[in-house]
């Protein structure tokens, strides 16, 4: 699976890039916004991991311009703040599917991009169907 990873703490972004390529997992990591905005201009992502807090911004406008750029990709939020405590953020970025809190549990993570890849894979499935029905049509 294809990751961008946008974290502002080098040594958190370091360990879940390492943790997340071990697993087989492509990441692009990003230490701000601009970066952030360029991966995605450049790089397929399935998977966009954001930590909410990118100094004193919010990475909702990575998940937007992700929306339009990359709108299959889902969007899982890093967060230690208290910022949303009841859900609000789900309503702020339309396309969040979850948010983990820090400190991050890494078998969390990767038990959730597991079931990601689980999902992708029966999507990519399912969208090859009718083209394979085309061709026995043929």
């Amino acid at each position: 699976m294809n990751i961008l990873l946008l974290e502002d703490d080098h040594a958190l972004r370091f360990a879940i890039t390492k943790v997340l390529e071990d697993d087989g997992h492509t990441v692009h990591a990003a230490a701000d916004i601009i970066q952030a905005t360029r991966l995605i201009e450049t790089e397929r992502a399935d998977l966009l991991l954001l930590d909410l807090m990118i100094g004193d911004d919010l990475s909702t406008q990575i998940a937007d311009l992700a929306g339009y750029r990359l709108p299959e990709a889902e969007i899982i939020y890093l967060t230690g703040s208290n910022r949303f405590p009841n859900g609000e953020l789900f309503e702020l970025s339309r396309n969040a599917s979850w948010v983990l809190r820090k400190p991050v549990d890494f078998f969390e993570l990767k038990a959730m991009i597991a079931y990601l890849n689980r999902s992708f894979a029966r999507k990519r499935k399912a969208s090859a169907l009718p083209f394979a029905d085309l061709e026995t049509c043929i």
